[in-house]
């Protein structure tokens, strides 16, 4: 889970901005504490293990990701739906 917001919303115990699932850990037991950096051109990396796929054993898997990607996302997915 990638959590956006700022240092005043920690602070201040509010959600921030949003959140989102990078992936599905599909046991019921802690799948890591990943390392997160960000590179000199804004991209996040975020690497964890866990149970990634049912039935195979857990796994270490890097995320890419940029706030870019995650503000266009957020921005489409709170746009209101045309009717049909």
């Amino acid at each position: 889970m990638a959590w956006v917001g700022t240092y005043e919303d920690i602070v201040k115990g509010r959600e921030g901005q949003f959140r989102v699932r990078l992936m599905d850990n599909l046991n019921a037991w802690d799948c890591a504490y990943p390392g997160v950096e960000v590179l000199p051109d804004g991209t996040i990396v975020t690497v964890t293990c866990g149970a990634w796929i049912r039935g195979e054993q857990p796994f270490i898997v890097g995320v890419r990701l940029r706030m870019e990607e995650l503000d266009g996302k957020a921005k489409r997915s709170a746009a209101p739906k045309s009717r049909q």
